[in-house]
């Protein structure tokens, strides 16, 4: 390896000894930033040497932050532009020159492996065990990939650092027994998930430290600022370094590019955003800007949110299904006065009942034959009550091509499964994946 590089983290260790000893802190820490940044600099270059590596092309469009009082060892910044790359050498530089580069080439993997956004998504409520326990999932995911990338395809200038978790690691800490390696994050995460028991902290060597990726606290900006990062080191390679690369990690690239899938919960909220609540005064609650003046009157919704949910009893949606989305939906217009109907329907309308608690929710559904959407289209058209209605509609897809346009006030379709399966040409409103 170059020499250069191994010269400056010689200097680099030197100084921070130098700083351990009580030595005047500034100065060296000075020398140990100017170098610290030089050894990047180089370090890039090597990477870029390696042709079939694509860590190299990731640094180029970074820039480099030295922390002296930061806890964490290394991380990415995805909040600026460019992007971060922020580390403390007093921590980073203890390592030997091919750990660091492991450690780099792992800060590097967690972002093409779309790790910020990810956390974004699984824990929006920020709890600290979801955290920890993602950061050992997310870890287990990179580490077992670049763990790869040296015995199969000879990145002889990696060398995992003692301590690291790996799924082998994950494995004993937490007593799964034999579990699978090189799968992502969610394998691990949903193993995890399932031990209520701390882990054996023995086998971990003490160094993990919950990822802060500064990517914002929305799933769909994190992976737009993934997405950029990413595209813009493949944007670097020429046709030979592209084809040169893992089929992983063009795979990853490919994924980060496709359209983004819209949930029909997100869908549901905005749709229910748009629909105003009416004020009316009522004495059953105190005035919000004078709460205690009793004599004042306070104020209460009085629209009604009205949403219609058919079922296509054909379709593979069975009772645990249904319960989970209602409560996804009672959980969305919590705070709303509503009123749901439910219209369960195969050829015809089979059932037709009012929803206001999880206790209204029938256990069977009525039906199982084949598939026709137009009659709980008919069924709402003729009747006015539907007009500023939200229409849901589930099913597996298979039905009729067209259908009388909806008279209500919005429509979504969610399919089980794949949304292209859909029959219905024009379907008048947006159409959704479960």
């Amino acid at each position: 390896m170059n020499d250069d590089i191994s010269g400056l983290l010689f200097r680099i260790k030197e100084n921070i000894k130098a700083i351990e000893n009580g030595d005047t802190r500034e100065v060296f820490l000075d020398e140990v930033r100017s170098d610290f940044l030089d050894m990047i600099e180089l370090m890039k270059l090597f990477l870029i040497s390696e042709r079939d590596s694509y860590y190299g092309y990731f640094l180029m469009n970074m820039q480099f932050k030295a922390d002296f009082y930061s806890d964490s060892i290394a991380g990415i910044k995805l909040n600026t532009f460019p992007p971060v790359f922020e580390a403390n050498p007093l921590l980073l530089c203890r390592f030997r020159l091919k750990e660091i580069l492991y450690i780099m080439c792992h800060e590097i993997d967690h972002v093409v492996l779309n790790h910020p956004a990810e956390m974004v998504r699984i824990n929006p409520e920020r709890d600290p065990d979801k955290f920890y326990k993602f950061n050992l999932a997310a870890d287990a995911a990179v580490n077992d990939r670049i763990d790869y990338e040296i015995k199969e395809e000879n990145h002889n200038y990696l060398s995992r650092p003692d301590g690291v978790i790996t799924s082998d690691v994950l494995s004993k800490m937490y007593h799964l027994g034999r579990i699978r390696s090189m799968e992502n994050y969610a394998y691990y995460y949903n193993l995890l998930q399932e031990k209520d028991k701390k882990p054996d902290s023995r086998l971990s060597s003490g160094n993990i430290r919950g990822h802060n990726w500064a990517a914002g606290d929305d799933e769909e900006d994190a992976s737009a600022a993934v997405r950029e990062l990413v595209n813009a080191a493949v944007g670097m390679m020429n046709e030979e370094s592209r084809g040169l690369m893992p089929a992983g990690f063009m795979s990853c690239v490919k994924k980060l590019n496709e359209p983004p899938v819209l949930s029909w919960q997100k869908i549901l909220k905005k749709y229910v955003g748009t629909i105003t609540a009416n004020k009316r005064k009522t004495r059953m609650r105190l005035n919000r800007r004078q709460p205690y003046r009793f004599d004042l009157s306070g104020t209460m919704d009085d629209k009604v949110l009205k949403i219609v949910v058919a079922i296509d009893t054909s379709a593979s949606v069975d009772d645990r299904m249904i319960a989970k989305i209602f409560n996804e939906i009672f959980a969305i217009i919590a705070k709303r006065k509503h009123d749901i109907t439910v219209i369960e329907c195969d050829a015809q309308v089979q059932r037709v009942y009012k929803v206001m608690t999880h206790t209204d929710i029938k256990e069977k559904v009525a039906g199982r034959g084949g598939t026709l959407f137009s009659p709980v289209i008919e069924y709402v058209n003729n009747d006015k009550y539907f007009r500023d209605a939200l229409l849901i509609y589930f099913t597996d897809g298979y039905g009729e091509s067209e259908i009388p346009k909806p008279r209500t006030y919005r429509n979504m379709w969610v399919v089980i499964g794949d949304a292209r399966h859909l029959s219905v040409k024009e379907p008048y409103g947006t159409v959704l994946s479960l």
